[in-house]
């Protein structure tokens, strides 16, 4: 399983309440009109991430069956009943960029609240080992791996349930953002 994962902010100006149904309202369509390849779509309000400036924004993740999903993905966001919402979000983006990860470890449902551990690991060192120490220790961290360095993101993400601490692996460098799902009818 792959994740398209767009960070973004709205201009200053925009109402927040507003932004965030627009944000739901193309995801609800977009899972109407599914792509060949789409699993799901979730948008979560986070903390500031340093490819946003640190400044709060927003996180999509749109998780698909592997790359080969991709292109459907690309063609039915702008297309069809999913093209007014997703133009309407995107007239009031200020910032946005976007990465690409593969599931690794851990089940692959995304929490309604969340910590994300942004790890970027010593280089030189295996990933593998100490990510799945990572896991034994706290069974529901969910770990994706950035791919082909598409994006700004740190190279790996640990998902884990609300405030959940983990005992980051010797000499990794980490960034801790909290996050919350956006729901509600669009």
């Amino acid at each position: 399983m792959l994740a398209y994962v767009f960070w973004h902010r709205p201009y200053g100006n925009v109402d927040r309440k507003s932004y965030e149904e627009w944000l739901l309202h193309f995801q609800s369509e977009l899972a109407q009109d599914e792509p060949p390849g789409f699993i799901s779509a979730a948008s979560f309000r986070t903390e500031g991430v340093p490819w946003l400036g640190d400044q709060p924004g927003y996180e999509d993740w749109y998780c698909v069956q592997g790359s080969w999903a991709l292109d459907p993905l690309n063609a039915f966001a702008v297309a069809g009943q999913a093209k007014a919402p997703h133009d309407s979000a995107a007239a009031q983006m200020d910032e946005g960029h976007g990465g690409l990860f593969a599931h690794v470890i851990g089940d692959t449902v995304l929490s309604d609240r969340s910590s994300v551990y942004w790890l970027t690991r010593p280089r030189g060192i295996a990933w593998r080992p100490p990510l799945d120490a990572v896991h034994a220790r706290c069974p529901r961290a969910n770990v994706w791996r950035r791919q082909m360095v598409l994006g700004v993101a740190a190279e790996f993400a640990v998902e884990v349930p609300g405030d959940t601490e983990i005992e980051l692996p010797q000499g990794w460098q980490a960034r801790r953002v909290q996050r919350w799902r956006l729901t509600g009818a669009p």
